[in-house]
């Protein structure tokens, strides 16, 4: 195995400044936390068929307590302290959580690169605080092209307009906006339009067909949203490409990630994990630092193995997955039969 595919991902990412990837690579080799997700609520004014996060607010509290603004806040300062120096806010809907404000105000003051990720239909609200305080750039997720579209995809009224009147604040105070869809079935059909959209406004856009579930207590309906993806023309083109994404049964699951030693998620109740989509490991930071947190959370990505049924499958060699496709359980990964069952079709 060489080098380039043990190390991080920097060392693919040619585009990147000399200066950026010299501090990745120290990151790496001294397991620095240098990047870090804030999922501050489950809360969320859209009701998305897709989301893994989203709660009613009836239903969050049978799943925990949500951080507050005052708790947000020292695991910021702690994390600074330990070497974070890239933070995306995101949720849920971010800017629902009761101490929005004040955690956007101490936090942007700390000094962090700071990406908002929103759904866009609040931000008209907070146009003097994103105007006192920047984020340097916004990730939004765009589900369609017309409020109609969004009605059947986020089951809300007038979502696209109220998406655009954010997206195009943003756009008005220089604020770097990305576009991220999600596209499933309910809204294949407005891929064109959305095309459209992304273009005129000239946004950088990342379409997205992978619909999950998370083992967070969200019911997601794959089986009517998921779509898929287009047959390959020439079956060359999919032996070609085996040798790129043939994956090594006895390397450790997460050092395919690129958040590998590198990056953490802390999700709205008081955990920090590996990825959004894990359901564990549940590494409390309300009653741990966050150094003994990230010591614990780096414990864990080297321990991890891939499940032994996945060692001795004869597909081994041929299945492309990721740790986040599986469920966490007693500290190990646990295949889920739904899983298996697609990678051998």
């Amino acid at each position: 195995m060489s080098e380039t595919q043990f190390g991080p991902a920097c060392r693919r990412m040619e585009w990147l400044d000399p200066f950026y990837k010299a501090v990745w690579e120290k990151a790496y080799a001294d397991a620095i936390p240098i990047s870090g997700t804030f999922e501050l609520t489950p809360r969320c004014n859209f009701n998305c068929r897709m989301c893994y996060v989203h709660l009613p607010e009836n239903e969050i509290e049978r799943h925990g307590a949500e951080l507050t603004a005052k708790e947000w806040v020292r695991i910021a300062q702690e994390a600074k302290e330990a070497g974070t120096t890239w933070l995306c806010i995101t949720g849920g809907e971010p800017l629902m959580h009761p101490g929005f404000e004040t955690i956007w105000q101490e936090l942007t003051q700390m000094g962090f690169f700071i990406t908002l990720q929103t759904n866009a239909s609040l931000v008209t609200k907070y146009d003097k605080l994103f105007e006192e305080c920047p984020p340097r750039a916004c990730k939004i997720t765009l589900y369609g092209s017309n409020d109609d579209v969004y009605r059947d995809v986020c089951r809300v009224e007038k979502g696209f307009t109220r998406a655009d009147e954010g997206i195009q604040m943003l756009r008005e105070m220089k604020i770097p906006v990305e576009l991220v869809s999600t596209i499933i079935q309910q809204n294949l059909d407005d891929v064109d339009n959305i095309i459209r959209y992304v273009g005129g406004n000239r946004f950088r856009w990342i379409p997205n067909i992978n619909v999950r579930t998370a083992g967070r207590g969200v019911d997601v309906d794959m089986e009517h949203l998921r779509i898929k993806p287009p047959a390959r023309e020439n079956p060359a083109d999919k032996d070609e490409g085996k040798e790129k994404y043939r994956m090594d049964p006895d390397r450790k699951p997460c050092t395919y990630c690129r958040d590998y030693r590198l990056g953490y998620w802390i999700v709205w109740n008081g955990y920090m994990r590996f990825c959004s989509f894990m359901n564990g490991p549940d590494i409390p930071v309300r009653e741990k630092s966050f150094k003994e947190c990230w010591e614990e959370l780096v414990e864990f990505q080297e321990g991890l193995q891939w499940p032994e049924e996945c060692t001795e499958c004869e597909y081994r060699w041929n299945c492309t997955r990721c740790a986040a496709l599986f469920d966490i359980e007693d500290g190990r990964l646990k295949i889920r039969d739904e899983f298996c069952v697609s990678r051998k079709e």
